[in-house]
């Protein structure tokens, strides 16, 4: 469905905001004026809801895709029970957690 041009015109006032706030050095979201509302899985959703493959995956942050329900689930049950959400270069449980899982699967 081809965007009448009314609601291109509308796209690009509103992608302008992008264009004058954020960095130059982002070349290749000029290159298809698409403001993305959702993801699941390796899909992007715009706006109007039209589907887009994430080609960059969350530039390799996303192995699992966008909201994992496992992974979003362990995040919720985190975040519900009020655990340390930032603890810079202190020692804390999740940290000691998340060093004793890479150290044992290091020598599996």
């Amino acid at each position: 469905m081809k965007p009448t041009l009314s609601q291109f015109r509308w796209r690009m006032k509103r992608v302008s905001i992008f264009e004058k706030l954020e960095s130059n050095v982002r070349s290749y979201c000029r290159s298809f004026p698409v403001v993305f509302d959702r993801a699941k899985g390796d899909l992007l959703y715009s706006e109007d809801g039209r589907a887009y493959i994430d080609f960059f995956a969350g530039a390799g942050a996303l192995n699992y895709g966008h909201n994992n329900d496992y992974i979003k689930g362990r995040v919720l049950d985190y975040l519900t029970s009020d655990r340390i959400m930032h603890g810079l270069d202190m020692y804390t449980m999740a940290t000691e957690h998340s060093l004793s899982l890479m150290q044992h699967h290091r020598h599996i």
